[in-house]
């Protein structure tokens, strides 16, 4: 596998589970919304939750698929 793709396909399960997050879970959404100040709209939240989860799953991934390939 080539390093270009591993890096995509990284970035795709990042995308895809910062994705799939920020539609199921609207909840914290709406947590964030009256604990934050009435400065940061509801797109900034979502975009701060999908980022977020994204990250974290990526970065799981990464680490999982680095401390496999010797």
């Amino acid at each position: 596998m080539s390093r270009g793709f591993a890096v995509f396909l990284f970035w795709l399960i990042g995308f895809g589970f910062g994705f799939a997050g920020y539609l199921l879970l609207p909840g914290i959404a709406e947590w964030f919304a009256t604990s934050m100040p009435k400065f940061v709209n509801q797109a900034v939240i979502g975009a701060l939750i999908a980022g977020m989860i994204g990250s974290a799953v990526s970065t799981f991934t990464i680490v999982m698929w680095a401390n496999r390939t010797s």
